[in-house]
Formats: C-alpha cells, sequence, structure tokens
C-alpha cells in the first residue's frame, strides 16, 4: 500500500505507511514532557525532506544520463528509487547514480548550516527555527556519511558492487559485494557490542540488511 504524493520533473512521489512510523518513533522516543513536543515534532519534516532530497539526488542524476524518470517512494526506514530503464547503466555512471544521493544530503545540510549562520547574524534568533536548521544539516551529513558504508543495499554497497562491475562479471561482482558487506556488517555490530549502544533502529538495520546479503548469496547459489 502506497500513496502518490506529487509528481515533480516527471519524477513520481509515493509515500508508504511504515515511513509515517518510522517518522513517530523519532517524534516520541524523546518525548518526555508537552514542552518538547514542538523540538520533537521537527523530526517529520526533518526526515521527509532529507530522505525525499537524497532520493531526488538518486532521480536527477539518472535523468541525467537519458534514462528518463524514476519513481521515488518513501519506506521502511528511507527511500527508494526506482528506474527499470537504467538497468543498462554503464559501471561509472551506477557509481555516479549512487553517489548523487549522498551528494545531495550534504548539499541539503551545507544549505541548513548556511541558513543557520545567515539567520543569527542577520534576523535575531528563534529557538526554534535555530534547532530546526542545526539538527537538519546534522542529520543529513548523518545520513550521507551512513549511506556511504560499504554495505547493500545502501549507496556505498552500490559503489562497491559498480566499481567490481568494472573488472568482473554481474554475477562475480554480487557475489564478492555481499561478501564485503557481511564482512562490514559484522565489523559494525562488533563495534556496537564493544562500545555497549544498541540502538534498536541500527540493530533492525544490521539483522535486515545482514538476511538480504545471505539471500543474495543464497539466490547465487541456486543460480549455479
Amino acid at each position: 500500500m502506497k500513496w502518490h504524493l506529487f509528481t515533480l520533473g516527471g519524477h513520481k512521489v509515493y509515500l508508504e505507511p511504515f515511513f509515517l512510523l518510522l517518522i513517530a518513533v523519532f517524534v516520541f522516543m524523546d518525548l518526555n514532557s508537552a514542552a518538547a513536543l514542538p523540538r520533537q515534532l521537527l523530526w517529520a519534516p526533518i526526515l521527509f525532506g532529507g530522505v525525499l532530497f537524497h532520493e531526488f539526488g538518486h532521480a536527477v542524476a539518472i535523468k541525467a544520463f537519458g534514462f528518463g524518470p524514476s519513481t521515488i517512494i518513501l519506506q521502511g526506514f528511507g527511500g527508494v528509487t526506482i528506474n527499470e530503464t537504467r538497468q543498462n547503466s554503464k559501471p561509472g555512471e551506477s557509481i555516479v547514480i549512487s553517489l548523487a544521493g549522498p551528494g545531495a544530503s550534504l548539499l541539503l545540510a551545507l544549505l541548513s548550516f548556511g541558513g543557520l549562520v545567515a539567520y543569527k547574524s542577520f534576523a535575531g534568533e528563534n529557538a526554534l527555527l535555530t534547532h530546526f536548521l542545526y539538527f537538519n544539516g546534522v542529520v543529513n551529513v548523518f545520513w550521507a556519511v551512513f549511506n556511504m558504508l560499504p554495505i547493500n543495499p545502501m549507496d556505498g554497497g552500490h559503489v562497491v558492487l559498480h566499481a567490481l562491475r568494472k573488472f568482473m562479471p554481474m554475477r562475480k561482482a554480487l557475489y564478492y559485494s555481499a561478501i564485503s558487506s557481511l564482512v562490514v556488517l559484522g565489523l559494525l555490530a562488533a563495534t556496537i557490542l564493544a562500545l555497549g549502544h544498541f540502538g534498536i533502529i541500527l540493530i533492525v538495520l544490521i539483522v535486515m540488511f545482514g538476511m538480504q546479503n545471505v539471500q543474495v548469496l543464497q539466490q547465487l547459489k541456486r543460480a549455479c
């Protein structure tokens, strides 16, 4: 189930209910008083705008390479940009497309931090707006860096996959990218255990990404 929100530049944007649940989790996880509600509600535009801007980065790059408009779906723990015609993209094109999402996130962060400096310099101070601009910048920097971890199905994992495609067939590239993803996930899990930080969302992501990469290996094995 998904709802069509709007179409921009030929790109259709859809919203799945689970994305709203994700926003609700962030809004309520640190809500300890009624006074904190306005700040906590800022998670809604920060997450919605950040994920949407990130996915539009991919969509714009895909269209720039001549593959036409894409479909953007805000879902689960983020978003996905779908374009069936880009399956024939060259490895170099696919790498640029993968990097365009984190690049868009960093651009949004830069605009937020720049807006924060300009606002505090010329327009006085509004605590809520200052909070929004600051955390919008921080969240989008984190989102860009996190997405560049070399783990499938994140952007960093796609960069590894398409870099491997330059030197080997797609089948082998899928195999080695899945193996490297599992290694990085194992190191990430070990780091979390060592530091004692057990964020439920991060744990769910590690398990989910691990299962996805194991499934890739199983599918490759069955296809032999």
